[in-house]
């Protein structure tokens, strides 16, 4: 009996150690993909930015921030594949707002609401196109988003 029970933990025993090294011999020969895996984008509201700059025309970014044809002055432009997250940094010492005003049909718009100093807002776009968003205190800070397909 005693013969029996000691083979059948050796026959165990080998089997685990089997398993257990083709586990390993295949995890080395294929890696887990690093292509798709979400990442996150981090744009820095700068310091100081809640000066309203020289020039600004407000009527002027009302006209033209729609279509993308306004030279922001703090223009933030940003490249992303879907499902990435974009994370915005408040480095200002005054609060600031992220809000999408242009959007890709068929997708939500964004607002994070007030951002304190040293503060973050992060938002994940899953559909594809473009975003163009501004601060709702400050419209100089602007920016645009484009997420491409996967």
């Amino acid at each position: 009996m005693r013969r029996r029970v000691l083979a059948l933990a050796v026959v165990v025993i080998a089997v685990v150690a089997a398993v257990t090294t083709t586990y390993a011999y295949r995890a080395s020969l294929f890696p887990a993909s690093t292509s798709n895996k979400p990442s996150t984008r981090v744009v820095h509201i700068p310091r100081g930015s809640s000066a309203e700059p020289v020039g600004f025309d407000v009527t002027h970014f009302q006209e033209n921030f729609p279509t993308g044809n306004y030279p922001y002055p703090v223009n933030i432009r940003v490249t992303i594949g879907v499902n990435n997250t974009i994370e915005w940094v408040n480095d200002d010492t005054v609060g600031h707002t992220v809000t999408a005003l242009v959007a890709p049909t068929d997708s939500l718009k964004f607002n994070s609401g007030l951002i304190s100093a040293g503060q973050t807002f992060s938002v994940t776009l899953t559909t594809p196109g473009v975003y163009r968003y501004t601060c709702a205190w400050h419209n100089w800070l602007a920016g645009q988003i484009t997420v491409t397909p996967a």
